[in-house]
This record gives structure tokens, sequence and C-alpha cells, in this order.
């Protein structure tokens, strides 16, 4: 739980700025190589949960690709995910997921509205969508 806890803690640290730094971009790459690697590793802990984190992580990758579409974003070579990720009470895991992709998606949203070249702006819009669909996913009913 300590790497989904350091991620979000980067999140709320690094806001968004008007030229989408690549730092702001780096730090979503890296939530979202978080929340890919968490997935993977707990879809096959919980039969309920499995389809969730399965389609948790297929936009987890999709979000982290948009990312690295970004204009911005330096040249990351090849990124892979996270070698193991987290283990525990696999509910607790989908909560702390689900709260960390909601933050990522408020964080890429903000991003978007400040971001000067049109390429991070729409990057940052279709990455934020992702994360909320992780949350989406992930999230408890009621």
């Amino acid at each position: 739980m300590g790497e989904i806890e350091d991620i979000r803690a980067r999140l709320e640290a690094a806001p968004p700025v008007a030229d989408t730094r690549s730092d702001t971009l780096s730090v979503a790459l890296d939530a979202f190589g978080v929340l890919l690697s968490c997935c993977r590793d707990s879809q096959d802990r919980s039969v309920e949960l499995f389809p969730a984190f399965t389609f948790a992580a297929t936009a987890a990758a999709e979000g982290r690709h948009v990312v690295l579409t970004a204009p911005s974003l330096p040249d990351q070579g090849l990124v892979t995910s996270r070698a193991a990720c987290v283990q525990g009470d696999v509910e607790v895991i989908a909560d702390a997921l689900a709260g960390l992709a909601g933050a990522l998606s408020a964080y890429l949203s903000a991003a978007a509205r400040h971001a000067r070249d049109p390429g991070d702006r729409a990057a940052c819009h279709d990455a934020a969508e992702q994360a909320g669909q992780v949350q989406a996913l992930l999230a408890r009913d009621g």
C-alpha cells in the first residue's frame, strides 16, 4: 500500500502548471504505472473483483499510453510496469486504487485546463478520462 500512498502524495505535491512541464506528465505516467501494476497483481486474487481489476488494468494501460503521446513529455524510452505491487485485503487495495485514480483524474483534468500546448491538453484530457474509468471500475457502490 505504500507505493499507492507515495504516488498519491507525489500527485498532491506536484500541482499541474500552465506549461505542462515534464515533471507534471512524469508523475502522471508513474501513477498510471502503479495503477496498472497493482491491478494486474490483484486481478487473480479475487473471483468477484477479477473483471473490475482486469478492465481497470486495461484503462490504466491506455491512460499510460495517452500520457506518452504528450508533446511536452521527454522521451521515456521503454516504459514497463513495476514489479509486484501490494499484498493485503484485495478490497482495501481496490479502494486505495480507486482513490488514487480519482486523484489522478482530477490532477490531469486540471493539467488539461492549464496546458498551453494543444497536444498536451488533449493527452491530459484523454488520460483523465481513463483514470476516471479506473476509479469507476474499482469504487464500491454506496
